[in-house]
């Protein structure tokens, strides 16, 4: 049976997360920017770790949809609810943890 409910939690919270990181890359380009021209260190080194987050989120925002395509074929429920379960807590996201839940919930029956 597929979790459509599972499908779509997983979908929005893999949306919501690209659209985090795109914001939280361009934070972090313009941190860089501004770091450069003040020769600042603590700034540069802040840059840096949102562009890890950033691509942490869009690799976890990724999968998350992947696994919402997953959740809505019979005979993939299970992996799309633990592929969204895994990206979910790689990336803290709420929606993708719950999504791949109701997916794991739904496989069993």
């Amino acid at each position: 049976m597929e979790s459509k409910i599972g499908s779509t939690l997983a979908l929005i919270g893999g949306i919501l997360w690209l659209v985090l990181s795109v914001i939280l890359i361009i934070a972090s380009l313009i941190i860089v920017i501004v770091s450069s021209m003040n020769n600042s260190v603590e700034w540069l080194v802040l840059g840096i770790i949102f562009l890890v987050i950033g691509v942490l989120f869009v690799i976890c925002g990724a999968f998350a949809i992947k696994a919402a395509q997953w959740m809505k074929e019979k005979g993939t429920v299970k992996k799309g609810g633990i592929i969204a379960l895994i990206a979910g807590v790689l990336g803290v996201n709420i929606l993708a943890i719950i999504g791949g839940i109701l997916g794991l919930v739904d496989s069993g029956k």
